[in-house]
């Protein structure tokens, strides 16, 4: 029995010192110099918002407090101050201090009317299809000013996207003091049936179990423009109404991988230039009226992979005209997507529809990275600037904005398409 003793009385000893995670205050002043002088050099223009004096004045905050910080807090002071720079391309991209599989076990999602819960455990299914209003009391707005920190929130899009994916994170909320680090049970505001707000509590869980996992059931069936892991392209044409629905994902494909990455791994993705022969053909073919090239999940890649397409639907004079050829974009396009519909806006007359982009049209870019020594962060840093237009506007706002609220969501209606349907 005292043998049990001794290794539980040990296990324990480790754990907590595994979980302290101390990294040497030494070294992660070592750590924080190397950020800021490798930035300086690869960065092509590190202080073209946040100054140098600024930057090192937060720097010397976050030194100061390193005997009584985390390294868990440290890496979120260091997350803010990237965030603080100014280019969304350059920040930590990888940060094992607060990843963990306990969590709000919900998938949240950002609507007109709202972010709602459209994935959670098969025993939350009582906060399934919820509006959330508040964490523990406290309001969204209040929540989303804070987590705004450790974004570029730059735009509208940028917001809307981001936020769903940091409101699940205990650590984060934590950090924040949105919760206290014991917590196990949440109190959630959501909005029930009859419109009014409650108060209900959820507890956290591993949300990374599949089977575990239920999401929102659509009351007809699935629409079309909903997007799927893996199917980077997808094309439809709906002959009753002659139109042609195109969906591009991800610049991304077995061209780009041959030309810039593994080229072993090549294969193992899909053809761009199948799928463009696959339009061309049906362009060609089928009698259609108008064309829906649909960008609104698309985070970007290689910006030149979907040129030649664009160049031959211009040549379409049937189709491109302004009534004929719609570009949809949303609050996830961005980065090589932006480049895409700058594209679109100056070779074709096609009238871009959707929300706000997250993408900024002129902006930093053609990522890089390094790890930082001792604490192992993952960081991220533009390597170039591009100029795309000569207004330095802070999102593409589309000729026409279409936001869908969460009741289109349930009952399965695109009101992009439906949109475009009747002009």
């Amino acid at each position: 029995m005292k043998k049990y003793f001794i290794l539980f009385i040990l296990f324990i000893l480790f754990t907590t010192q595994f979980f302290a995670q101390q990294i040497k205050t030494s070294d992660w002043i070592t750590d924080l110099n190397f950020l800021k002088s490798e930035l300086e050099k690869k960065h092509p223009d590190l202080y073209f918002k946040f100054s140098e004096q600024d930057f090192d004045s937060e720097l010397n905050k976050i030194i100061k407090n390193l005997e009584s910080d985390s390294d868990r807090i440290t890496s979120l002071k260091v997350t803010q101050l990237l965030s603080n720079i100014g280019d969304s391309h350059t920040g930590v991209s990888r940060n094992n201090y607060i990843k963990n599989k306990v969590k709000i076990p919900f998938y949240f999602e950002y609507f007109k009317d709202g972010f709602y819960i459209i994935g959670t455990t098969k025993n939350n299914r009582r906060f399934l299809d919820r509006k959330i209003t508040s964490i523990n009391n406290f309001p969204m707005e209040q929540i989303i000013d804070s987590l705004k920190t450790l974004f570029v929130a730059e735009n509208k899009g940028m917001i809307n996207k981001n936020v769903p994916r940091l409101l699940t994170n205990k650590y984060i909320l934590d950090y924040f003091k949105f919760s206290k680090s014991e917590d196990k049970l949440l109190d959630i505001g959501i909005v029930n049936d009859e419109k009014i707000e409650e108060i209900m509590q959820v507890k956290l869980e591993d949300y990374s179990i599949k089977k575990n996992r239920i999401r929102t059931n659509f009351e007809s069936k699935t629409p079309y423009y909903i997007y799927k892991q893996k199917m980077w392209f997808k094309a439809r044409y709906f002959e009753s109404d002659k139109i042609y629905y195109v969906q591009y994902n991800r610049c991304m494909s077995k061209e780009t991988v041959l030309k810039y990455g593994n080229k072993e791994e090549a294969h193992k993705y899909p053809s761009f230039k199948e799928f463009e022969n696959e339009i061309l053909t049906k362009l060609l073919t089928k009698d259609i009226d108008k064309i829906i090239f649909d960008m609104r999940f698309n985070q970007g890649g290689s910006s030149f992979l979907a040129e030649s397409l664009i160049d031959e639907i211009a040549k379409n004079k049937k189709l491109n005209t302004k009534e004929n050829l719609f570009v949809v974009v949303g609050k996830k396009t961005y980065s090589s997507a932006i480049f895409n519909t700058i594209y679109f806006k100056e070779n074709t007359n096609a009238t871009i529809i959707g929300e706000e982009t997250s993408g900024k049209p002129n902006h930093y870019g053609n990522v890089k990275n390094f790890y930082l020594p001792y604490s192992n962060l993952k960081i991220t840093f533009s390597n170039n600037f591009y100029k795309l237009i000569e207004t330095n506007d802070n999102s593409i706002i589309p000729d026409q904005i279409i936001e869908g609220t969460f009741a289109d969501f349930k009952k399965g209606i695109d009101p992009v398409f439906e949109w475009v349907k009747n002009q």
